[in-house]
């Protein structure tokens, strides 16, 4: 009998309420919107309740108006619900996609608490981000020891599609998934003293997200280690000269401790350590000391390192020179570092011919004098040439631009005065063309002669 009047009821609720639209399938991208709508029909003269519901993953989020308590987030999404006289319309609205809405959506209608309609499935599909924060970059321990395992993390917001993972230096790198949530690109290194101070770059893309392009970095890692020493000085130094050998170090942390050694053992007022401890200043050494082995060692709280150097002692006789010149009785002495002393200065380094330059300067030279000698003969030979020709043709006299030529000429006595005649001389002068002058030819009268038949004496006046 129970069986009967649930059948019934079915029949009867099936007959009389149907979806007239239901949800599908959507792709949608992350922040973005979407809306998943549900309509459902039924007869007018239907007076029943129901109750319409959004279920997620086979979870009921929303129920008619109401958002489940702990996804109350108006940001997110909300739901709407409206109802006339024949249908019910129920909206699930995504103001922004989240990455965790990716699953499978349904409606359902309740009556009584019971379902008596579902619609059917429809996956929204998310093409997930990784959130803001991401990619993120650590390390797995602040300050290494040198021989340590350094591991690098770089780390993103499992996604679908999954995002790719790469260190800046191209190599490929697997990345694995952590608890579903995240995925992880580690990179191992062995800590030395040369990775102090180094930083790596992690990017995070997606092929699917052309727009997605991140990175982050590490922090520059701190590495531990013993000092490295060395030092810069040869064991090369001459008798009687003082001498001072640098311990020189780098370390993490610094050098707390320096220690010198010496082989033979030296006596302490043939050598100086300076306050710093690195400097030791060896006062006169002598031929007794070739072969001395110096050895510096300097320590942190990592560890200690050291380095030798050997004395090698030269001579006062192995360093100078005197050279003397039989004819001026001129001395140069020549010192360890090849320099001469006193006022003449020269080389102790003599060479066995002449030098490149000199060689070069002697041929110009030579070349030179041919040249001249070949040229006086074609001179005196063009000369000569020159003469021969000019005798047997014309004279040619070139006249000059400006000259003056002279002219005499005799004035006619007055009626009153021919006892007298007057004589005058005049001169021309040619000017060139291009002189601006107003007459070709000038005539100056300021002395004359007087002639007097009679007198006996002429005069010029």
């Amino acid at each position: 009998m129970l069986l009967l009047m649930i059948i019934t009821f079915l029949l009867r609720s099936s007959n009389s309420l149907v979806f007239y639209k239901q949800p599908l399938n959507v792709t949608i991208k992350a922040m973005g919107t979407v809306s998943l709508t549900c309509i459902a029909e039924y007869e007018t003269n239907n007076k029943r309740q129901y109750d319409i519901k959004w279920k997620k993953d086979e979870e009921y989020i929303a129920t008619n108006g109401d958002i489940r308590d702990d996804l109350v987030d108006t940001s997110h999404f909300i739901v709407t619900v409206s109802r006339s006289i024949s249908e019910i319309t129920f909206n699930l609205v995504f103001i922004s996609v989240w990455n965790s809405d990716r699953g499978i959506y349904q409606c359902d209608i309740f009556e009584s608490n019971v379902v008596v309609l579902e619609s059917n499935k429809a996956f929204l599909d998310v093409i997930q981000i990784p959130d803001d924060k991401y990619p993120l970059c650590t390390e797995s321990k602040d300050v290494y020891t040198e021989g340590d395992d350094v591991m690098l993390f770089c780390v993103s917001e499992y996604t679908e599609p999954p995002v790719t993972l790469r260190w800046n230096d191209g190599a490929t790198h697997v990345v694995e998934i952590v608890d579903g949530e995240s995925a992880r690109l580690q990179k191992r290194l062995i800590a030395n003293p040369e990775l102090h101070g180094y930083k790596d770059v992690c990017s995070m893309t997606n092929v699917q997200i052309s727009d997605l392009n991140r990175n982050c970095t590490t922090q520059p890692l701190t590495i531990y280690y013993k000092p490295r020493v060395s030092i810069p000085q040869t064991g090369l130094i001459s008798a009687g000269k003082q001498a001072f050998f640098i311990c020189d170090t780098t370390a993490n942390p610094a050098v707390t401790r320096y220690t010198w050694l010496t082989l033979p053992p030296l006596d302490n007022k043939e050598y100086n350590i300076d306050n710093t401890g690195h400097i030791l200043m060896l006062y006169n050494p002598t031929m007794k000391h070739d072969g001395t082995i110096i050895t510096c060692t300097a320590e942190n709280q990592i560890g200690s390192s050291s380095t030798s150097v050997t004395l090698t002692i030269k001579s006062d006789t192995q360093n100078d020179v005197t050279v003397k010149s039989t004819k001026d009785s001129v001395i140069i002495d020549y010192n360890e570092n090849n320099k001469s002393l006193g006022n003449n200065t020269a080389s102790n380094e003599i060479s066995p011919g002449l030098s490149t330059d000199v060689i070069v300067i002697i041929i110009v030279a030579c070349v030179v004098l041919l040249v001249i000698i070949v040229m006086i003969p074609v001179y005196y030979y063009c000369l000569c040439s020159r003469n021969i020709t000019t005798n047997q043709t014309t004279t040619i006299v070139h006249q000059p631009e400006v000259y003056f030529e002279p002219r005499d000429r005799m004035t006619l006595p007055l009626p009153r005065t021919r006892d007298a005649a007057i004589w005058r001389r005049s001169f021309a002068a040619q000017a060139p063309d291009d002189k601006e002058v107003d007459a070709m030819y000038l005539e100056i009268q300021s002395n004359h002669y007087i002639y007097a038949a009679t007198s006996r004496s002429n005069t010029m006046r």
